[in-house]
């Protein structure tokens, strides 16, 4: 199984990044990259989705994104996350990917950067997200499309390719 993620890139990576790997600590949950995912589910074979990511990447730009708030599901991979604004961008770089891979249709698509995976209760969830306020509420860019395969727990995640838009 395959999945696509969008990367952020400069600062609001190393900031996303020293979050999860400090949360991650606390909680001791996994650590992971800081990242949108475009598509998961995807049953192309290696090869071809190697490909095809190429392919997706060459027909994208670099896409503008608002962190705008804080959420929390009761899933794993959904535990704490920042939603990002619903950019037409990122939803025709959604659609131009459903359309080249073979994938499981997982939808709504909801554009956004988890940083705690993991099983906490929710007075915890909410603790977290007081501390934070809005201080991530940031403007950034996604710059780098990744296609990583997703098999197990993050601990097992591998990143099979990385292409600059």
């Amino acid at each position: 199984m395959y999945t696509l993620w969008l990367m952020p890139s400069g600062e609001t990576y190393q900031r996303l990044n020293q979050l999860i790997v400090n949360l991650s600590a606390i909680h001791q949950t996994p650590v992971f990259e800081p990242h949108v995912t475009l598509l998961s589910g995807i049953h192309n074979h290696e090869q071809k989705a190697l490909e095809l990511t190429e392919k997706l990447a060459s027909s994208l730009t670099p896409i503008k994104a608002t962190l705008t708030r804080i959420e929390y599901l009761e899933f794993y991979y959904r535990c704490l996350f920042f939603r990002t604004d619903e950019s037409q961008q990122l939803f025709d770089a959604r659609d131009l990917a459903e359309d080249l891979f073979e994938h499981a249709n997982i939808r709504p698509f909801i554009p956004h950067i988890s940083f705690l995976y993991g099983a906490l209760p929710v007075f915890q969830k909410q603790e977290i997200i007081q501390q934070l306020g809005d201080h991530f509420f940031v403007d950034f860019e996604l710059s780098h499309l990744r296609l990583v395969k997703t098999v197990n727990t993050p601990e097992d995640w591998e990143v099979l390719s990385s292409v600059e838009l």
